[in-house]
């Protein structure tokens, strides 16, 4: 979501959300958005900023804020803990002067029940020099909720109409149909329910309407596009008639008792809710609790306790119909609010809520509920805290910085509403606990007042599971940051403001389990989507993230792909990492790449892991390019008519890693229903001689997968007399030193230059080495003399005349794929070392061309293998001829019609 920066750098602001905006909003009588992002202006340091609220200002909580990510992706060559007296990076074109790292900003914007068709959003910032420039953020379009009439005929029968809300999604039809006759059992009779299905399967809809029949109490309606479960319960809600006195909230797969209407009603007296005890059994009918407040106290008198730990269950709850003008429509869905937790709050900042101390019905604990029994009572000891305190200090304050934007930010968020809603009805005590809480962020004695309640939690019998602490940690990490940022990055004394890359986690994702657990999980977590009956179907291209300093040649590939497989056809490239910073000209250099011109008019991209509800239509296509996007492409499936997924495989991946939970995560994946692309032939006959993917029994088989080339490089090599006319001979290393690049053996490569300068068989070469992705020219030293040069990353141009440059290539693959490095250093006239790998002969990689000599991947034959070419690099008429690669040189065609033809039949299996 970033600006572009164009000439006139003094009225623009460099600005990207982190959180992005919804495009559309109901407002109701107000509501309150959260923003949060990077802000910078290029030439003058930023002394104020606001948010503008069509065209009124409005404070911002913070401003200012150090963020390092966006700093380091702005300065890749500079040490960002070392600037010492550097003033200026003229590498950079967007931040020349390092203004990013102070940059961070969020806030609360409220929008009010005065708003129009459409709020424009902005922020002005006012300069160090006293210039005052203002950016748009956005436009918010107002929406309207659904609202239903007066029903007619009212049902007969005595006492109040209750409307029975029930939000359904591809209910468990065993347990759907239980709970419908429940309601039919009711012995209070006078009721009717409407149910909102969030957009199921159209075969599970039908066997719901099978279920409700002709039945005339019940109204069926259907979401046009998914929405999630909290969205879905508040369409439930604004669909009661408007008739209605009072209204039940429903789950799709409890039971109730045939008294729970009755009871509640009677129980309701003047309160605004009451709720129920509720039985605790899993989905075979086994108790497992008699009552769901086994730990906690049950709150429902403190305002406070209420907002900061819920105690109101939905599906226990009976409410008076009125009490929807305030609570509809609900805080925006930026975070992992709760429908019953809002209407929870709603009902007691207005007056009383009951409560009936036994079960009225049985709550269905089992895998698939969105908050458990468990997690609901789950209390964190006093002795775990200190024991939490040997962790590492790092991680604490991971953790804190998370509760700060996750938990703290989402309960401002309600508490603003409800101020803005009922600030003027509550009575005086609700209000200043609310008020109180909101200065938390700025008033010590509002922060001590959360340690202290966080301590009496641990001391007597809960009541918010100790939810104040956590919160207290959260407010207090806010105040740690503010006192140690500084203008430039310090080592040893930094903490930053980067958001988590959603601000909508499932209940206890900040457990304290290990990092490398938290990371995987991460990793292969299911994208949200939003199935909808009216998206046009797409072909989604799956990618980890868009990182400009990674664009090589597996990128390169994938984005060709799409933009063929875009002729004619719908295409979207998603992202399902979180993507970091990006220069405001990103779409730009991509579309310098070869075949990539004008990309971005035809492919549509899409931020997956930033997205609350990626759009797709049930006939929607999944393309996996990693192990992990297969692993969420499986996932995907579930939501669409189709069976199988396209895997674009450009390498065996378990090779990629050491052997261990990575490397049999990435094995799995080709056990999931898939067609298979395969980068190269050699590719494609490891997998069918090892009998992996497609070849294993079942797969498909061939009928099931195609090959195709990622185009190399277009390099014209030198001619004869070029080559004959140089005094000197260079050699080019592809050195790649980093973990991740393991499988190109940097260090068995530099045994092997070391082993065959000993032996006299480069002496008097120039060495250099290209491939990192580190910053500068640096130099390592081979012993006797000898260092290698390692030269900076280079665009694809200067790529090409690096490599017509050298005389004698070394690049190394300990994996069945050939690499394309060493395919286009053949291409330019280079003599070129390779290794074999099983299927990956010397035989095999001579038939690509006579200039790639491929050894055994030890460091006497790959000695060996350079003495050899570099005696031969003299021979130019030879080196010329091996030129002539037999590889694809363009995209066209590595994608050629045919094969796009064949793959858009395998997309449809």
């Amino acid at each position: 979501m970033a600006r572009t920066l164009d000439a006139d750098r003094g009225q623009r602001l460099s600005l990207q959300l982190d959180a992005r905006l919804p495009s559309e909003l109901a407002i109701g009588a107000g509501t309150v958005l959260f923003v949060c992002g990077t802000c910078f202006h290029a030439e003058a340091r930023i002394v104020s900023l606001v948010v503008l609220v069509d065209g009124a200002e409005q404070p911002l909580t913070a401003h200012g804020m150090p963020r390092l990510d966006l700093f380091r992706s702005l300065h890749p060559s500079l040490d960002v803990f070392d600037l010492g007296a550097v003033q200026q990076d003229p590498d950079s074109l967007e931040d020349p002067h390092l203004h990013s790292y102070r940059s961070g900003f969020w806030g609360l914007v409220t929008i009010g029940p005065e708003a129009g068709a459409h709020c424009d959003l902005a922020l002005r910032a006012r300069l160090e020099d006293g210039r005052v420039v203002t950016e748009p953020l956005g436009t918010v379009q107002r929406k309207e909720l659904e609202r239903a009439p007066a029903l007619t005929p009212v049902p007969d029968g005595e006492g109040p109409l209750v409307t029975i809300c029930m939000a359904t999604y591809e209910p468990p039809m065993g347990l759907f149909r239980r709970q419908i006759e429940s309601l039919r059992d009711q012995t209070h009779r006078r009721w009717v329910c409407v149910i909102s299905d969030d957009c199921s399967s159209p075969e599970r809809f039908r066997q719901i309407e099978a279920e409700i029949g002709d039945d005339p109490r019940f109204t069926l309606s259907r979401a046009p596009a998914r929405l999630g479960f909290y969205r879905n319960f508040e369409r439930a809600l604004s669909l009661a008639p408007a008739n209605t006195e009072l209204v039940a909230l429903a789950d799709q797969d409890d039971r109730w008792y045939p008294e729970k209407l009755a009871v509640l009603i009677a129980e309701l007296g003047g309160a605004q809710l009451v709720y129920s005890d509720a039985r605790v059994i899993d989905e075979d009918g086994r108790v497992r609790s008699d009552s769901y407040w086994v730990t906690r106290r049950n709150n429902h008198t403190d305002l406070l306790s209420l907002l900061v730990a819920n105690s109101v269950t939905g599906a226990a709850s009976l409410l008076r119909f009125d009490l929807l003008e305030q609570a509809l429509p609900f805080p925006p869905a930026q975070f992992a609010h709760f429908h019953d937790h809002w209407l929870g709050l709603v009902a007691l900042a207005r007056g009383r809520i009951g409560y009936v101390d036994r079960p009225l019905y049985d709550y269905v604990q089992h895998g698939n509920a969105t908050l458990g029994h468990a997690a609901a009572n789950r209390m964190v000891t006093l002795r775990s805290r200190l024991g939490s305190l040997r962790a590492d200090p790092r991680e604490r304050v991971r953790v804190w910085r998370l509760h700060y934007f996750v938990d703290a930010a989402r309960l401002a968020q309600e508490a603003r509403i409800l101020d803005l809603r009922l600030g003027s009805e509550m009575r005086p005590r609700k209000a200043r606990a609310l008020r109180r809480f909101l200065r938390a962020d700025r008033s010590w004695s509002a922060l001590a007042g959360l340690w202290g309640r966080g301590a009496r939690e641990l001391l007597g019998r809960p009541e918010t599971l100790g939810a104040e602490w956590m919160l207290a940690y959260a407010f207090t990490w806010r105040r740690l940051l503010r006192a140690s940022a500084r203008e430039r990055p310090v080592r040893g004394l930094r903490l930053d403001a980067v958001p988590p890359p959603d601000l909508i986690m499932k209940p206890g994702a900040e457990r304290g389990e290990p990092a490398l657990v938290r990371e995987i999980e991460a990793k292969v977590a299911p994208l949200s989507l939003s199935v909808s009956d009216a998206a046009p179907p797409r072909i989604n291209l799956l990618i980890p993230t868009i990182d400009l300093a990674h664009f090589f040649g597996g990128y390169i590939g994938k984005f060709n792909f799409a933009a063929r497989l875009a002729e004619g056809r719908r295409v979207r490239i998603v992202t399902v990492d979180p993507v970091g910073p990006l220069p405001a000209d990103w779409r730009r250099q991509i579309e310098r790449y070869e075949g990539l011109a004008g990309i971005f008019d035809r492919v549509e991209v899409a931020f997956g892991r930033e997205s609350h509800g990626l759009e797709i239509s049930r006939r929607d296509a999944f393309i996996a390019t990693t192990w992990w996007t297969a692993h969420i492409a499986r996932a995907a499936l579930s939501g669409v008519e189709r069976e199988r997924f396209l895997y674009l495989i450009q390498e065996y991946e378990p090779f990629t890693f050491p052997m261990g939970t990575y490397a049999a995560l990435a094995a799995e994946s080709y056990a999931f229903p898939h067609t298979a692309l395969f980068s190269t032939a050699l590719l494609r006959d490891y997998f069918r001689h090892h009998g992996i993917g497609v070849f294993a029994p079942g797969g498909g088989g061939a009928e099931c997968s195609a090959v195709f080339e990622n185009a190399i490089t277009a390099v014209a090599p030198p001619d004869v007399g070029e080559l004959a006319a140089r005094r000197s001979r260079r050699l080019l290393y592809y050195a790649r030193p980093e973990a991740h690049a393991s499988r190109n053996m940097f260090e068995l490569g530099i045994l092997a230059l070391r082993r065959a300068l000993g032996d006299g068989g480069l002496q008097g070469w120039e060495l250099h080495g290209i491939g990192s992705v580190g910053g500068g020219r640096r130099t390592l030293s081979l012993g006797g003399g000898a260092e290698l040069q390692l030269v900076p990353r280079a665009d694809q141009r200067a790529y090409g005349e690096l490599l017509r440059g050298h005389d004698l290539g070394l690049a190394l693959m300990y994996t069945p794929h050939p690499s394309l490095v060493p395919i286009e250093m053949a291409a330019a006239g280079m003599l070129t070392v390779t290794n074999s790998f099983e299927n990956k002969t010397a035989a095999a990689m001579r038939a690509i061309s006579p200039n790639l000599i491929a050894a055994e991947p030890t460091v006497g034959a790959l000695a060996s293998a350079l003495t050899r070419a570099a005696s031969s690099a003299a021979d130019g008429d030879a080196r010329i001829r091996g030129a002539q690669v037999r590889w694809s040189r363009s995209w066209d065609e590595s994608f050629s019609a045919e094969l796009l033809d064949r793959v858009a039949r395998m997309l449809e299996r």
